[in-house]
């Protein structure tokens, strides 16, 4: 950029609050949680002058309200946030621009146009469609392998699922609601992976009609929902769980609907518990993370940092569960605790968010699988024995257990390794506050006042 240093005293207090609302409604519009949008909306405002007393926050999942009060005046602005996705490019530059904002000591012009090429640059992708539904189909592929299926059922699952892939991008393309996509995405590709059944070559071939949908599961609203509610972001944290249950509740409809057409008997009922520990999970665990990682949109250079912490969480989960006999609620909080405190310090080195490192090298344990069971269960509620009934139900508590330990697990070390993790940052960022006051002694009025800032990361 040109434009580096320069004053922001005189800017005018509306257009610095427009520019944190661009950063918070550009972070939630790209899947990031209530904690980390705050975070990088405060460290800009430390950046743009306002002093962080003085601000209040208001996160919905839909509306991101700032009020700024210095109790000579009150000015309270508020943004919508209508599209929702998954980009974590977005987030990693988002987050890399406050820093580097306070750093380099940018003026208003050249901060406002870099987050204008960001707004740009998110419509876009690293990665094509096509590619994008191999890599779904590969991460699908990949989940099956974890449930125990053989190699030629991996490649069923990854044609049915690709064909679902296209059918939810050209039903997007065509304005077709988002739930409706999504269950004709579900309906399509557990078709595909039926008629794969007749084909030669599978031992296990219901396997891919349990998996091959699975690309649809919103893994990460899932653990942002957790992870809002947490940290008290209550009202965000109830809208992200209410839209993943809708998710949800639009692929079993969508499952049931190629159940009816096809006469597919009951499926839903296999084990899908490994009956080892194999070098094979470790690839499977791998290409599935890498898999989602293509489609949210991770920077080619962090793709294999996702499948190694893939491999890491999920041997972790199956050395504990399967090797020592440990619930598998706890295997599956030790496996996201052990990536947790493990991408902290590596996200410091690559300079990336720790959540871009941890959260896609967990998406392979969330139980898609164990939630549709239930939701199946309740449309066959009327024609279920109480055997079944008691599977279904316990399908659902035990996704529920799993799901809460995954966040958890992502969650404390988070808590309670961040000062010793984060030292550095936190040094880093009082430097940078001090210097900043230096140029504006209005902004921070004490050394406290700047050490309370600094912890703003």
């Amino acid at each position: 950029m040109d434009e580096k240093v320069g004053s922001l005293k005189n800017a005018p207090l509306k257009d610095k609050m427009e520019l944190i609302l661009d950063i918070g409604q550009l972070m939630m519009e790209s899947g990031g949680d209530s904690k980390s949008i705050v975070r990088d909306m405060l460290r800009a405002a430390a950046y743009l002058g306002l002093y962080w007393k003085y601000i209040n926050f208001h996160m919905t999942y839909t509306t991101i309200m700032v009020n700024y009060d210095d109790e000579k005046e009150s000015y309270t602005v508020f943004r919508k946030c209508r599209s929702h996705g998954i980009n974590m490019a977005s987030i990693i530059d988002v987050s890399q621009l406050s820093w580097k904002a306070l750093e380099e000591k940018y003026v208003l012009g050249a901060f406002k146009s870099s987050l204008d090429r960001m707004r740009l640059e998110n419509k876009t992708r690293h990665y094509s469609p096509l590619v994008t539904s191999i890599a779904a189909g590969i991460a699908c592929g990949g989940f099956c392998k974890l449930f125990g299926c053989d190699w030629i059922a991996f490649v069923y699952t990854a044609v049915a699922a690709c064909i679902g892939f296209w059918v939810r991008r050209w039903c997007n393309v065509l304005g077709i609601n988002g739930y409706v996509c999504t269950a004709a995405a579900a309906c399509a590709s557990t078709i595909i992976a039926y008629w794969t059944s007749f084909l030669p070559g599978s031992d296990t071939p219901w396997f891919p009609m349990i998996a091959c949908m699975l690309f649809l599961v919103p893994g990460i609203p899932l653990i942002n929902s957790f992870d809002d509610l947490m940290n008290n972001y209550i009202v965000s944290g109830m809208t992200r769980a209410a839209y993943t249950v809708l998710i949800v509740f639009a692929m079993t409809f969508g499952i049931v609907g190629a159940i009816s057409i096809c006469q597919i008997p009951a499926y839903s009922t296999y084990s899908i518990v490994p009956d080892g520990i194999y070098s094979s999970q470790a690839v499977a665990a791998a290409l599935a993370a890498i898999g989602f990682s293509v489609i949210f949109n991770i920077p080619p250079r962090l793709l294999l940092v996702a499948g190694g912490g893939a491999v890491i969480a999920v041997g972790t989960r199956n050395l504990l569960a399967l090797g020592v006999g440990m619930p598998q609620a706890w295997a599956s909080f030790a496996g996201a605790a052990v990536v947790s405190v493990i991408g902290f310090k590596f996200a410091h080195w690559i300079r990336t968010p720790h959540s871009v490192v941890t959260i896609p090298a967990v998406i392979p344990m969330i139980p898609g699988v164990l939630m549709y069971r239930l939701l199946i269960g309740m449309f066959y509620v009327t024609s279920l024995d109480s055997q079944h009934l008691l599977v279904a139900v316990q399908s659902g508590v035990q996704s529920l257990m799993i799901v809460c330990a995954i966040a958890i697990g992502v969650t404390i070390p988070d808590m309670l390794a961040h000062q010793f993790i984060e030292r550095s940052k936190h040094k880093k960022l009082q430097h940078l506050l001090a210097a900043a006051r230096a140029g504006d002694v209005s902004m921070y009025e004490t050394e406290s006042d700047i050490d309370q800032a600094s912890n703003l990361k």
